[in-house]
């Protein structure tokens, strides 16, 4: 009845064992190849480390690609330990290898060589968090497809050299009879192999993605990673409570948060303009900041501003930004606020904030509309208008890829501003300064080339920004709003100074009022995005302060002991009187404090000791005040208290 069925009583063919083994000894080769590509590709990222820790952080890497390996094909294995006992089965086990190799392993290191591209943008691998970006992605493909056009020609040829050496494997394969003793042995001692490696070794519990950034150094957690890794073991940010602190007294206490009165001081019926500027990097300024000035514009109105050279990206995604720039919201989950789970939370945004005072509200930013929800999410923040490509009225000025140029769509922005009833507050979100470093044809042979290409279209958007000054000067509202200048994130480094995770977090914020209704000159506090809610309102002299984050404070009251607060190398940082304290996010890896780099602008004031054991309380307080506020939707608890 079962005859033709078994093999004989006494030997089984683990040929297709063999195969599976020898396939997957190639797929680890493919992890490896792209991890020596990543680290290629973004060599200055690592710039500071040794060659001993990158050699190192490639071993500790073999660790994590085995753990992604194993967690795919832990299927694979257990269908194989099953189908290896029925002759019928064979062949179609080597056809079965095959196919799921093709369609599992091999799309694992293609994500794992694209995912290149998307790092010098966020400074980690991605994680989870990508698969909401998934209509962006799709929106935007024929572009990124001709941008990237390089990764698509490497994408075919990593697919079609597989399926050139895994068939050329399958063929050459011959039976290989062992005893089945053997083959129940051996079946037991692969599943064994593949526990333990899903679990990154023999530990008490499985490795995360904050075990790579213990060993050999935190800098190099991203080279120790691969992306497969990250979207298997990473969950979407589910917050766990913090317990730092026993009551809301003590986090009160360490922050120094107290009540006051407020005081009736009448409203301003001034405009507001923020300026949201793409990747400008404060190492674009020239000296003192950086080696050589590709924004003159900027930098010379900083001079006529207030202008904070120690601002602070609270991000590394234009995604970051918005809500921390209009809601003063940290970004200190791995996914962006307004992707996660908590973006039905409570948020008040500035927009919000001063439509009761009679102000109409507009926000302009040049690319395809519904770009990474920007559209979505400024409305939700009370921005009553949209301005995107769609309502851009001449397609000759898109740039081909993402949006218009910033030249005519800042000019654009003008006119509308103009057709706004006063006071208006308007958010503005430049484009053109991102890769694939497009500039007007006009400019091609005009505009300096620098050291890397963002240099080119930093000089453009800076010479758009100065033209935007020059006929936003010549308006009857000009001298009464306050211009907020600031930047969404960095970009490409080419200052090495900068090279560093607390130099890729350093941008401008300026603040430009005509009339110098405030106080100008180079403030060398820490400033940060999300100080600037708490700014608008302040100069506004709104009634509000129950509306702002307690995460930020007012940039026109002068704060020696001002913060900055960022997650960066799975760890919470935060920048203080020129100390940094590094708090990681693994329970058995130490904090870190140290001075901050020299990159950062030091006051000349005679230097006090500083107590960064308070530093460390204080971060702990923001952490525990920012996770405990998302669970529990109450992250204005610690807003403005009115004391009796």
């Amino acid at each position: 009845m079962f005859e033709g069925v078994f093999l004989d009583r006494k030997r089984r063919d683990i040929a297709p064992f063999i195969f599976l083994v020898l396939g997957l000894f190639s797929i680890l080769l493919g992890y490896i190849l792209t991890r020596a590509y990543f680290f290629w590709e973004n060599v200055s990222h690592f710039s500071t480390e040794t060659s001993n820790d990158v050699l190192l952080a490639f071993l500790h890497g073999l660790r994590f690609d085995l753990v992604a390996i194993a967690l795919l094909n832990t299927p694979l294995i257990l269908a194989l330990c099953v189908t290896i006992w029925f002759r019928r089965f064979v062949n179609i086990s080597m056809i079965f290898i095959l196919f799921y190799l093709l369609l599992v392993d091999v799309p694992a290191i293609v994500i794992n060589f694209i995912d290149t591209v998307y790092f010098p943008y966020t400074g980690r691998r991605s994680g989870p968090e990508i698969f909401s970006m998934a209509n962006d992605v799709v929106t935007q493909l024929p572009e990124l497809i001709f941008v990237y056009w390089g990764y698509v020609i490497n994408t075919v040829f990593i697919f079609v050299s597989y399926v050139l050496l895994l068939s050329k494997l399958r063929k050459n394969l011959k039976p290989v009879f062992i005893n089945k003793l053997l083959v129940l042995l051996f079946c037991f001692v692969l599943i064994l192999l593949f526990i333990v490696a899903g679990r990154g070794g023999l530990q008490s519990k499985p490795i995360r993605a904050l075990n790579a950034y213990s060993f050999p150094s935190s800098d190099l957690g991203a080279l120790v990673l691969n992306t497969p890794f990250t979207l298997l073991r990473e969950d979407p940010d589910d917050l766990k409570r913090v317990n730092y602190f026993l009551s809301d007294g003590d986090i009160k206490a360490a922050l120094d948060i107290v009540g006051s009165e407020t005081k009736t001081v009448e409203h301003k019926n001034h405009n507001v303009v923020i300026l949201i500027l793409e990747s400008f990097g404060l190492e674009y300024f020239g000296p003192p900041y950086g080696l050589r000035s590709y924004a003159p514009f900027l930098q010379g109105l900083a001079d006529k501003g207030r202008f904070f050279p120690n601002g602070i990206a609270n991000g590394r995604r234009s995604i970051e930004a918005v809500p921390s720039i209009l809601a003063g919201i940290p970004s200190l989950m791995s996914e962006a606020y307004m992707r996660s789970p908590y973006q039905s939370n409570t948020l008040y945004g500035l927009g919000e904030i001063v439509k009761p005072y009679g102000y109409s509200t507009a926000f302009f930013h040049g690319a395809k509309n519904g770009s990474m929800y920007f559209d979505d999410t400024t409305s939700r923040f009370g921005f009553s208008q949209y301005y995107g490509r769609d309502e851009y009225p001449d397609s000759s000025q898109f740039d081909g890829q993402w949006g218009i140029f910033d030249e005519p769509f800042l000019q654009f922005t003008l006119d509308e501003l103009d057709k706004m009833s006063k006071p208006f507050m308007s958010g503005i979100f430049t484009i053109s300064s991102h890769p694939p470093y497009t500039l007007p044809k006009q400019y091609e042979n005009t505009i300096q080339e620098g050291e890397i290409p963002m240099h080119s279209v930093v000089q453009y958007s800076d010479m758009a920004l100065r033209r935007f000054f020059e006929t936003a000067a010549t308006k009857d509202w000009y001298k009464d709003t306050l211009f907020v200048i600031t930047a969404d994130h960095t970009s490409d480094n080419f200052d090495p100074r900068f090279a560093s995770t607390l130099g890729r977090h350093q941008i401008p914020i300026i603040l430009y009022q005509p009339n110098q209704e405030i106080k100008k000159g180079i403030i060398t506090e820490i400033a940060q995005q999300i100080d600037i809610p708490a700014t608008v309102v302040d100069y506004l002299n709104l009634p509000e302060k129950d509306k702002i984050l307690p995460f930020g404070r007012s940039l026109l009251t002068e704060n020696s002991h001002a913060d900055a607060i960022f997650k960066e190398e799975d760890a919470f940082w935060l920048l203080s009187q020129g100390k940094y304290v590094k708090l990681p996010m693994a329970k058995d890896v130490a904090i870190e404090t140290g001075d901050l780099p020299d990159t950062f602008t030091k006051s000349l004031e005679q230097e006090v000791p500083v107590d960064l054991e308070r530093l460390t309380r204080r971060l702990k307080a923001y952490v525990q005040m920012y996770t405990n506020g998302l669970i529990d939707n109450s992250l204005y608890r610690f807003s403005f208290e009115k004391t009796e």
